[in-house]
């Protein structure tokens, strides 16, 4: 594969990018990538059947490895490809949303705090920052993470194995980070490492007795962000955070009363389905909740 970076360095990187239908912000992103202080040695963008036009975007871009599915397979589906497919010319994987904006260095500073953590411990992975950024910029222990800026060497890939295809969207990274962590691993944030997300209008943004709120606008999200929590905390017996989960699925419901009334029906079952297919390990894509943005 060509090396994009063009040094000489042994240690190839390779960044995986899941799109759907995202094309402008994917765009974006490419131009970031190459504009890298230390260029990923390859670029994979793995396309959960966009219908924009990504395909032909991405056309303009001939030395990227470009893996489109005739299906959409979710986020969960789209990294396990990614992943398999980076480990099979690259040493690292930076896996990465389609809607981040990128820092110029923050994939070599990635790559910096690696070998100087590596030195201390056995190290998993560590991540980018997303967001505000801390007022102390040292690495910052973690026991989960989210994919979007998370780099990880490929031998922890292959001992840990591939992502869980059946939860399609929602909680595989993190359930990804806990079965890193079992195996023994250590990972961190890096907040000298700086990402952002360009996208947020998949939230609706209330106040409510004087709090600001944040709550997921489409049903789909709802069910599968429940179902596939409550899998994974029976799955790892964390019996506490269930608890939380319940928690929040009945305030959940109660905003939704209280801010949309009959509006929201929708989206009460959908919590209550995500509730009820998580404790009954119904997995997998449900036609009842298929994405459509």
């Amino acid at each position: 594969m060509p090396n994009l970076n063009g040094n000489n360095s042994t240690q190839r990187i390779g960044t995986v990018i899941v799109t759907f239908n995202n094309a402008t912000m994917l765009r974006s992103l490419l131009e970031d990538l190459l504009s890298q202080t230390r260029k990923p040695d390859e670029i994979i963008v793995i396309d959960n059947a966009s219908s924009d036009d990504t395909e032909a975007m991405i056309k303009e871009y001939p030395h990227f490895r470009y893996i489109k599915f005739e299906e959409n397979l979710g986020s969960a589906g789209g990294y396990y490809e990614g992943l398999k497919t980076a480990c099979e010319n690259n040493d690292f994987v930076w896996t990465l949303d389609d809607d981040m904006s990128l820092n110029e260095n923050a994939l070599e500073v990635l790559e910096r705090w690696w070998y100087i953590l590596e030195k201390n411990g056995q190290l998993g992975a560590v991540r980018s920052w997303v967001g505000h950024v801390p007022d102390l910029l040292d690495p910052i222990k973690i026991n989960s993470f989210a994919w979007r800026g998370t780099f990880i060497k490929k031998e922890v890939i292959q001992d840990v194995g591939l992502p869980l295809k059946e939860y399609f969207l929602y909680a595989e990274d993190d359930e990804y980070g806990h079965r890193i962590t079992k195996k023994g691993y250590n990972m961190f944030f890096i907040p000298e490492s700086q990402i952002t997300e360009m996208r947020i209008e998949d939230k609706m943004i209330f106040n409510v007795w004087g709090k600001r709120r944040r709550l997921y606008k489409d049903k789909f999200r709802f069910y599968y962000a429940f179902r596939n929590q409550i899998d994974l905390y029976l799955r790892y017996k964390e019996f506490y955070n269930l608890i939380k989960t319940f928690s929040y699925a009945i305030k959940v419901i109660f905003l939704i009363i209280f801010l949309k009334h009959f509006k929201g029906i929708g989206i009460i079952k959908a919590v209550l389905d995500g509730i009820w297919d998580g404790l009954s390990s119904n997995l997998g894509k449900n036609q009842k909740y298929l994405p459509y943005l």
